[in-house]
């Protein structure tokens, strides 16, 4: 079987609300965004904002469940991050603004 017909029958599903989810791991990424201490942790730049962290961290668990699933389904993962220097002088100021620190 050539790889485009094991790519046709390898499709899946799982539970899902409001309907199951049907994918192919061959051509499915899992994306993960942002999910830094910075933004999840209290005393952090998403806490600086006056978002409610713990509201936030509630995603680790659920975030935690579908990385493990997809990289037992061989499912290509990809994590991004936000980065900037200690002093910030790299940051955009509408992120300094947004965090009080202009």
């Amino acid at each position: 079987m050539d790889a485009l017909n094991q790519s046709e029958t390898a499709v899946q599903s799982i539970d899902a609300v409001p309907y199951p989810l049907a994918f192919n791991p061959v051509t499915t990424a899992l994306l993960l965004i942002d999910m830094q201490r910075d933004f999840l942790e209290p005393g952090g730049f998403g806490d600086m904002l006056g978002n409610d962290v713990s509201l936030l961290r509630s995603t680790i668990e659920p975030c935690r469940a579908v990385l493990q699933a997809a990289r037992q389904s061989a499912i290509t993962v990809i994590h991004t991050r936000e980065g900037h220097r200690p002093d910030l002088t790299d940051a955009p100021p509408s992120k300094l603004a947004r965090g009080h620190l202009a």
